[in-house]
């Protein structure tokens, strides 16, 4: 009985369709010494893949040489003409067109994403099958041996691809808006505080989704990115090059590389300027450099990033403020990066990576975004707090010495991004006293007024002047040091220049400032108090002298390349 069962199971395996060795689509590989024109008649089979049921793929991954590939295509599965069936091939975009010979029908070039007559896909190669695919009938496909990313080859419903390609566009499309509008917003922040760490940022962003949207295949269909989209291989090539050179150039800046690690950042900016070079190479050379370029261009960027992971943790030991959101957003990009670089050359089959790109690039240019968000608010709540506070001195109405004390309190928590080290110059009006005594105090306090008119004739505009005492003003500048002692200079020339006009009495006041440099992880009361000590300085000096502060030992000298030596 058992055995009279498995045959009748046998015979309807057999008999019934589909069950049993049904195949949707056989890809097998043809084995050609030379490059040929038109399909082998007789050739041996290298390797044969199938996929058994519709939807199903089949991945083959061929090595790169200067002749081509012939596949032969079979199904079991008969597909009629107007059946909502369609073959689709997919692989690296350095196939360009192949040369289809589909069953019953004279050969065709077939052109990738939208390129095509069918203007199915936006990626990939819409194989056309006009009379259909007769079961058993034979099919061929001729592509290029200049990719070493593998074929996926199916044949899939009609209304699944279509459903497919309209997720990916409206994906493709929201990440591309989301990355521009983030662009916009660093360009407004850039003009609201001239810093070009936010240019850069703002540069970097317009290229990354451009970048994607050329990924996508949807650039075609964007009037302003259409030239782009059909210089080809070109624009996809110097986009990728410059959006790296742009994230090196934010990379130097956001980590405060020139300032805590100088030698480190030598490095990065080395690999900035071979960036452009390879730019320009590629823009002059054009296609007759790209074989040369892609390998030049991938070994550069497997070098540099992990460089920069490494000089971003190393940045973050030194108390970078913002290295911790570097390494945040930077990790996933990373990996992505890492992951598309081996399926470009083969050494693995990940296929998704290269979509995982706009995720990533979107999760990284959030996570900077915010980070530069913060910054930017810190810095708008000092000014706000320069300009709003109500704690100012009654007679000249500069802000009093317990509101510079909190605007550089705020000051000291937005980090030192760019040029953002900052001095503070206490000036004491030498011997004001004697002023106060010979012309009395009426006119004492209208020379008070006109000093602090001349202060701020002498500083920028960003630059915030306070009174500290009766006879003490202080100024916070945002520059470095080089710049805030030429500041002190000015000031003090600007005194010694010219008398003050008061009721037809020409009074002479001259300075003598104390100038401390912002050192990080010194509180505002440490800092204080050296600018104070370097006045007392300059008064020993006698009148118009300029008093420096030194560095606090262990403070400033520690971070600042102690390996390099």
């Amino acid at each position: 009985m058992r055995i009279a069962l498995a045959l009748l199971l046998v015979v309807l395996a057999a008999a019934w369709p589909g069950v049993g060795g049904a195949q949707a689509l056989k890809v097998e590989l043809l084995h050609t010494e030379q490059d040929i024109a038109t399909p082998p008649a007789v050739a041996p089979v290298q390797r044969r893949l199938v996929a058994e049921h519709p939807g199903d793929t089949v991945r083959l991954s061929l090595p790169r040489r200067r002749a081509g590939y012939w596949l032969r295509l079979t199904t079991d599965v008969r597909v009629a003409a107007d059946q909502p069936l369609v073959l689709v091939l997919d692989g690296g975009s350095a196939l360009g067109p192949v040369t289809f010979h589909p069953p019953g029908a004279p050969a065709v070039r077939v052109n990738q994403g939208l390129e095509a007559e069918s203007h199915l896909l936006r990626r990939g190669w819409d194989l056309p099958l006009p009379q259909g695919w007769p079961a058993a009938s034979v099919a061929y496909l001729r592509v290029n041996g200049s990719s070493s990313q593998p074929l996926v080859l199916g044949l899939h419903p009609r209304d699944e691809v279509i459903l497919s390609e309209r997720r990916e566009a409206r994906l493709s499309s929201a990440i591309f808006t989301t990355l521009m509008l983030m662009a916009i917003f660093m360009v407004g922040l850039w003009v609201a505080f001239r810093d070009l760490l936010y240019l850069s940022y703002a540069a970097y962003l317009v290229a990354i989704a451009t970048y994607a949207m050329l990924l996508s295949g949807d650039a075609g269909e964007v009037p302003v990115l259409a030239w782009i989209d059909a210089s080809g291989a070109l624009g996809r090539y110097a986009l990728a090059t410059l959006a790296v050179a742009l994230q090196l150039i934010f990379t130097i800046r956001f980590l405060e590389l020139d300032r805590l690690m100088p030698r480190r950042a030598r490095i990065l900016h080395v690999a900035v300027w071979l960036h452009f070079v390879l730019l320009a190479i590629l823009l002059v050379g054009r296609e007759r450099v790209y074989g040369w370029f892609y390998l030049a261009s991938n070994l550069l960027l497997v070098l540099v990033l992990p460089i920069a992971v490494v000089f971003a943790i190393q940045a973050w030991q030194r108390r970078a403020s913002l290295a911790a959101y570097f390494l945040v957003g930077w990790t996933p990009l990373l990996l992505v990066v890492v992951m598309m670089l081996l399926h470009q050359f083969g050494a693995m089959d990940l296929p998704w990576a290269q979509r995982l790109l706009p995720l990533a690039a979107v999760l990284q240019s959030a996570v900077l975004a915010l980070a530069l968000s913060q910054h930017a608010a810190n810095r708008h709540r000092i000014t706000l707090l320069a300009r709003q506070s109500a704690e100012r001195d009654p007679l000249t109405g500069a802000l009093n010495r317990h509101a510079v004390t909190e605007m550089m309190e705020a000051w000291s928590r937005i980090g030192h991004l760019g040029a953002s080290e900052y001095g503070i110059l206490l000036i004491d009006l030498d011997d004001f006293s004697e002023v106060n005594q010979k012309h009395g105090y009426v006119v004492g306090d209208t020379v008070m007024q006109q000093v602090l008119a001349r202060i701020r004739g002498l500083v920028r505009p960003d630059d915030t002047v306070a009174r500290m005492e009766s006879d003490m003003f202080a100024v916070v500048s945002e520059c470095h040091r080089d710049d805030c002692e030429l500041l002190a200079h000015r000031l003090v020339d600007g005194f010694q220049r010219r008398d003050f006009a008061v009721d037809g009495h020409a009074i002479t006041v001259t300075v003598s400032i104390g100038l401390a440099m912002s050192q990080r992880g010194e509180g505002v009361d440490g800092l204080l108090a050296r600018a104070e000590a370097a006045m007392e300085s300059a008064r020993i000096a006698g009148h118009s002298s300029v008093g420096i502060a030194a560095e606090t030992p262990g403070r400033r000298r520690r971070p600042v390349e102690p390996a390099e030596a």
